[in-house]
């Protein structure tokens, strides 16, 4: 009601808008997602081929694309009030379109309702209707399956209940290089944790045009990591347009402020040319400033005195009193050093220019060029004066908060060229090169082993580096054979290979970041947190190859049936080889219901990050330094870890389609996926039992050691739904998506363990602990529901979107005395709205609200796992963070 009077009341504004609809064919079929643009605004046809445009008076160049087929380029003048009908059908493309589908190598692409596996395709406008900041949180929001983490380094994102590594980021259809960062299971960082993360953010989102997300295993296809499917991110290509977008907002207690400056511009090369063979050259810049909140309770223990062993509460309430006296004699009265526990303080900002240009009549260069940089400043835990084994009191008096800088910067660079040959096989030859390095700092810190220095010990130091370097080389052959056989639509046969280099490097920081100058029991070396510095024995500089080959034949018959099998090789230099096959389907029953499945093998090798790194760092929230140990070291021998092995998959999924009238259609999928010997992070071993005590000799500054192992073997069970419907009522247009995601994790066989290390009463020989089994079966909900609703007439839009995100837990083992907390947080919804109003052709105005009821997680119900007060959230299992309600205003100009 209340949108139909808002409809009412602002109708009269629109009477000098003009109207344009048609349909989009290829005289044989209506096209469902063909790219309509015209003048600044882009649409996609419906499952009727179908489109609706309102815009202002003016003569406007339209476009239409669809990949496989030639684009239509036309002049359209709209007149004030006037609805315009059109009827527009492509032609097959003669060779390769610039739009490669993901998930399919021939030169035809589909619909996701005719697609024999789930693919979801958002194009840049749907993108920023969700109002978030970052790519990674903007597919949150818009795809069930999909999880993003909240955490300080990165916002790793995952498919189907699996770990961020077992997601294969493409840009343009080229494998994209990873981050050298690896999550350790530090604070803020349980979502998949002992995984490689990845970085969709480092991609610059005004170079955007369209995101591609295959919901199935891909490896038979794609390679190592696509065990859960694939994401392609597509680059804009436009020309003879300008586009900038604003954004300013702040949670609703008044930090974290974000600001959002974004730029794209693309020229025309070669105007001389013939038409439709002209080269192009898009620029696109980035800047985003994330402001640090604080969601911290206050500190309720002692500053300045510990708490005698076994006291009695009588002395426990006497230590208190007298510490609370000394803080308050020293001017500390409100509790509130260690303040902090929200999200850091990010300034990032992008470069990145996308191109091509023809080259004779049958082949087109391609460039793609990008620079990201991000500053991350972050606060660690609060070292109180009373543990001198952290704080060098002559420095420090009454303790303090370490400040915590990331300094990461991501190089890509993708050339290649592609044509046709006379005989109609499409070629394509790519090479690409992408590194990330990541450099740490502490400042506002103390080594405590250097109390001699008294106030001359340094406070600000340099923690290392990490490097990771990827060399991509493709070289792609395909031809489609139906034109020598009439009971085909289509026979495409795909071949190519890939060489491939990778590189990791850690790179040693100060020697007061990591040195223990006195060997002193229980004094802790090293920087303030004992998180990633790098020891010069713990450098690294290691390389690999590896070398690939695939072929892929895809059938459509006459008689709707639509077969695809696919099978790759791939071989590394450092542990062997793998076979990895697919097959998938689709059987149209009619042109509005179709049935579909797959089955595949696949496999993920592991990560270079997880063969060679090693290092120290805080584990479980206590003063206690972990060490993870590399597969070279001595001590994982010793402990009887066996070298990594690449994981295996299985994949099987089935599902239907329907279009179930004109303006409304349906998809459901169902899918396994069982991984043996997945590698995982193990527990942490004790130094408190004596047989990791005798392995830990020559490493007195370690307490606890994990290691990388394929330790288990999981199922993941789900059902992905999509219910989506799209209307033009009284030049209304109407659109809403309905979309379900529910699924589980189990850990099935016997979980491996090491027989060099007797059990103790916590800390068992298990390698994987209660702590890492809880992060990887419950730190991701088991079911999210997204429900969105849009209508758009004239100058004014209002978009409603409502997000269920199921239920999570997270579990920790705290010291002194040795107790196992559990943590459960219940199912949220949040709901998010914006208006938006176009004053101007160019100009577009969105306020709007996210989390508008101002939701949070639900608070730690132990008080152990709260750090004396501090904490009320946890630092993981939190899908949609602990900021609450977020208000914003942006503006959009094109030209």
């Amino acid at each position: 009601m209340t949108i139909s009077l808002f409809f009412l009341q602002t109708g009269f504004l629109c009477a000098q808008e003009g109207y344009v609809k048609g349909t989009v064919t290829n005289n044989k079929e209506k096209l469902a997602v063909a790219t309509v643009k015209l003048g600044h605004k882009t649409t996609l046809t419906d499952n009727n081929g179908e489109f609706f445009i309102t815009m202002a008076p003016g003569d406007y160049m339209l476009t239409i694309t669809h990949a496989g087929y030639k684009k239509i380029e036309r002049k359209v003048p709209v007149r004030s009030g006037v609805t315009q009908v059109l009827h527009y059908s492509l032609m097959p493309a003669e060779q390769m379109g610039e739009v490669v589908m993901v998930g399919s190598r021939s030169a035809k692409e589909r619909s996701y309702l005719n697609t024999p596996v789930p693919v979801d395709v958002f194009t840049a406008d749907e993108l920023v209707q969700t109002a978030q900041l970052g790519l990674s949180q903007i597919l949150n929001y818009l795809v069930p399956s999909f999880n993003a983490g909240r955490q300080e380094l990165y916002e790793p994102v995952t498919l189907r209940g699996l770990d961020p590594h077992h997601v294969l980021i493409l840009v343009n259809g080229v494998r994209y290089h990873k981050p050298a960062w690896l999550n350790n299971g530090t604070p803020k960082s349980n979502m998949g944790r002992g995984s490689v993360s990845n970085d969709l953010n480092s991609i610059p989102f005004s170079a955007v045009e369209k995101v591609e997300i295959l919901r199935d295993g891909a490896a038979a296809q794609y390679g190592s990591d696509a065990i859960a499917g694939v994401i392609n991110i597509i680059l804009k290509k436009s020309t003879g347009e300008t586009s900038v977008q604003l954004h300013c907002g702040q949670f609703y207690p008044g930090d974290g402020l974000k600001l959002f400056a974004g730029f794209n511009r693309g020229i025309s090369l070669g105007k001389k040319l013939p038409a439709g063979r002209h080269g192009f050259l898009n620029f696109s810049a980035d800047f985003r400033h994330q402001g640090a909140t604080t969601r911290a309770g206050d500190f309720q223990g002692t500053i300045y005195k510990n708490y005698p062993p076994n006291a009695n509460e009588a002395d426990s309430l006497r230590v208190k009193e007298e510490d609370d006296s000394i803080a308050n004699a020293r001017g500390i009265t409100n509790r509130q050093l260690s303040r902090h526990n929200g999200i850091n303080k990010v300034e990032r900002a992008g470069l990145l220019v996308n191109g091509g240009y023809p080259v004779g009549t049958r082949s087109f260069l391609f460039w793609t060029g990008a620079l990201n940089y991000r500053d991350n400043l972050g606060k660690g835990t609060y070292r109180y004066p009373k543990n001198l084994n952290q704080v060098n009191p002559m420095l420090y008096p009454d303790g303090f908060r370490p400040e915590i800088r990331g300094g990461n910067r991501d190089v890509s660079v993708i050339t290649g060229i592609r044509g046709e040959l006379a005989s109609r096989w499409a070629w394509k030859f790519s090479s690409s090169f992408g590194t990330n390095v990541d450099d740490g700092s502490v400042a506002n810190s103390n080594n405590a082993s250097q109390y001699a220095l008294g106030k001359n010990a340094p406070t600000t130091f340099y923690l290392g580096r990490l490097v990771y370097r990827q060399y991509v080389n493709n070289i792609h052959f395909s031809k489609d054979f139906s034109k020598e056989n009439s009971r085909f639509n289509l026979v495409n046969l795909a071949m190519g290979a890939e060489l491939r280099l990778e590189n990791y490097q850690q790179k040693e920081g100060d020697s007061a970041s990591w040195y223990k100058y006195d060997r002193s029991p229980g004094i802790q070396g090293g920087a303030q947190p004992s998180i990633g510095s790098i020891a010069p024995h713990n450098t690294v500089n290691d390389s690999r190859t590896v070398s690939a080959a695939y072929i892929d034949l895809e059938i459509e018959t006459r008689k709707n049936i639509l077969l695809d099998l696919a099978g790759r090789y791939e071989y590394y230099d450092d542990f062997g080889g793998n076979l990895a096959g697919k097959l998938a389907f689709r059987y149209k029953f009619s042109e509005i219901f179709s049935v579909r499945g797959a089955a595949s093998t696949g496999f993920r090798a592991p990560g270079m990050q997880q063969l060679s790194f090693q290092g120290t760092q805080s584990i479980r929230g206590t003063d206690r330094t972990g060490g993870v140990f590399s597969h070279s070291s001595p001590v994982t021998k010793a402990f009887g870890i066996p070298f990594l092995k690449a994981e295996r998959s299985v994949n099987l999924s089935g599902g239907i389609t329907s279009r179930i009238s004109n303006h409304l259609n349906i998809t459901l999928d169902a899918y396994l996926i069982q991984i043996r010997n997945r590698i995982v992070l193990s527990g942490a071993f004790s130094k408190t039992a004596p047989d990791v005590a005798t392995i830990l000799l020559n490493h007195p500054g370690i307490d606890l050691v994990q290691f990388y192992v394929n330790a288990i073997n999981t199922r993941t069970l789900g059902i992905d739904a999509i219910l989506h419907g799209k209307w033009v009522f009284n030049k209304t247009q109407l659109g809403f998506t309905l979309a379900a995601n529910v699924n589980r994790n189990v850990i099935f066989g016997k979980i491996r363990t090491t027989d060099q290390i007797r059990d103790t009463a916590r800390f068992t020989n298990t390698l994987l602990g209660i702590e890492e089994k809880t992060a990887l079966v419950k730190d991701q909900p088991r079911k999210k529901i997204l429900f969105s609703f849009n209508a758009e007439r004239g100058r004014f839009g209002i978009c409603l979107r409502n997000s269920i995100f199921g239920n999570t837990s997270t579990t920790t083992i705290v010291m002194n005395p040795i107790d196992t907390l559990y943590e459960n947080f219940s199912t949220k919804l949040l709901t998010d709205c914006s208006i938006s109003y176009k004053p101007k052709m160019w100009l577009t105005i969105t306020a709007g609200a996210n989390n508008i009821f101002d939701v949070y997680p639900d608070p730690l119900k132990n008080y152990r796992n709260t750090g004396e007060g501090i904490l009320i959230y946890s630092n993981g299992a939190m899908p949609f963070g602990s900021n609450g309600g977020y208000y914003f205003l942006a503006l959009t100009f094109s030209f």
